[in-house]
């Protein structure tokens, strides 16, 4: 029987605790790398989902973060986060609608992967007298070089023609599909970066504007800082690791900040075993969780598949020498609205 306990509750058999020692190391790491190569970094935070820390990045130099839920994003909007990228080209009409309300609040951009999706945005935006950002997506996570060139003109055609959108440029993911990928990862940063340096020659030429160049990865981001043109990272597990990156040499066992205790046998697997990168296996899964001895101390294997399974984290100083408090883990999903909604008066300046 599977333990049912909410992963919040004082007696459940998972806690989850941060290092905030170790995060700050971490991102000092990154900024500093990419403040060097005049790189902006942008916090994912499906790598955390807690405002705390993104404030945290961000005030450590994120320029502001990625977030794939508008639910989840007007919660850190709300925190004081001002500058959010909604990182999937969402095709819904609502979403459209929603996007261009956060808008009055925050600066917004938007993946885009179809003239439709730009033209509902615009139009929305329009609506409400707003203006949206809008990046190009190039691809997917799968390919990022998959769609056609034509295509990737005709979208960005279609935003720079609209009043109510601000082109921002372009931006590309390609995730390490397989072990040999992953022992490739540098190679994989510098070939997406390249890739998509190349779209954005292509659209410069073609007389539209892409003044920024993102790549998503924390894997990849060493490759992609070293091509030149590449003006942000964006990068999700680079804050807390997991053993993931450490299995691949992406972090040292120093760097990772997040631990899972575990003081029940089956719910260490139900909660480490989900979603595994693709250079992991099920059964080093099942090793790590099941030969854990009650109360051990684990890695997770993937941190952006632990956070939607966990309601808070403890956080400590260092070394769970001082605690600092309990955060909210910020995991509300998108929902369609019911029925018509009153926009929001806009956040005082």
């Amino acid at each position: 029987m599977t333990d049912q306990r909410p992963m919040d509750s004082p007696d459940s058999p998972v806690q989850v605790l941060i290092d905030l020692a170790r995060v700050d190391r971490n991102l000092h790491r990154l900024h500093s790398r990419a403040a060097a190569r005049g790189v902006r970094v942008r916090a994912h935070v499906k790598g955390h989902r807690t405002a705390e820390l993104a404030l945290r990045q961000c005030a450590a130099g994120a320029v502001g973060i990625a977030v794939t839920q508008l639910a989840q994003a007007r919660r850190y909007v709300a925190a004081g986060i001002d500058d959010v990228v909604i990182a999937h080209p969402w095709p819904e009409p609502w979403r459209w609608r929603e996007t261009a309300e956060l808008a009055r609040h925050c600066r917004v951009s938007a993946h885009v992967d179809s003239e439709a999706a730009v033209e509902g945005l615009a139009d929305a935006a329009a609506g409400l007298g707003v203006t949206v950002g809008v990046r190009v997506q190039l691809g997917t996570g799968l390919d990022a070089t998959a769609t056609p060139d034509d295509h990737l003109l005709a979208v960005a055609r279609a935003a720079a023609a609209r009043p109510s959108l601000r082109l921002d440029g372009i931006t590309a993911y390609q995730a390490l599909l397989s072990a040999e990928d992953a022992k490739d990862r540098v190679a994989v940063g510098r070939s997406t970066a390249a890739y998509a340096l190349r779209i954005a020659a292509l659209l410069r030429g073609a007389g539209l504007p892409c003044p920024g160049v993102a790549i998503g990865g924390t894997p990849t981001a060493d490759g992609a800082l070293a091509v030149s043109g590449v003006t942000e990272i964006c990068s999700g597990a680079y804050a807390l690791q997991d053993g993931g990156m450490l299995a691949i040499g992406a972090c040292a066992p120093e760097d990772v900040a997040v631990t899972v205790v575990a003081t029940d046998q089956e719910a260490a697997d139900r909660v480490l075993d989900q979603h595994p990168y693709p250079w992991q296996t099920a059964a080093d899964h099942q090793r790590l969780a099941s030969t854990a001895p009650p109360g051990a101390r684990l890695s997770p294997p993937h941190i952006c598949a632990l956070t939607p399974q966990v309601r808070t984290v403890t956080v400590y100083e260092h070394d769970e020498k001082r605690r600092m408090g309990i955060w909210q883990v910020l995991n509300t999903q998108d929902t369609p609205p019911t029925r018509p909604v009153k926009p929001r008066p806009p956040k005082e300046s």
